[in-house]
């Protein structure tokens, strides 16, 4: 009888050792994937402010372009005047 029970300790120990070392590869797993994820989450959110801050670059520019027709048409109509 006893050596039944040692062997029943054996494979209970046992089957915790493995199930532990499965645990942490998993976890080492999935560490490295949510990595991966959060790269290419920071990847494409720097791809998108730059985008932004292109676009932003342009709304300025028609805004000088806005202040540079309205300068031209007074030019314009003060030429007509005369």
């Amino acid at each position: 009888m006893n050596d039944m029970v040692l062997a029943a300790l054996i494979g209970a120990v046992a089957s915790i050792i493995v199930q532990l070392i499965s645990t942490r590869a998993q976890n080492k797993k999935r560490a490295i994937e949510d990595a991966v994820k959060e790269a290419e989450l920071n990847s494409r959110l720097e791809n998108i402010e730059n985008k932004l801050d292109t676009h932003n670059g342009y709304a300025e520019k028609i805004g000088g372009m806005a202040i540079d027709i309205a300068v031209i048409k007074t030019k314009i109509e003060a030429i007509q005047k005369n």
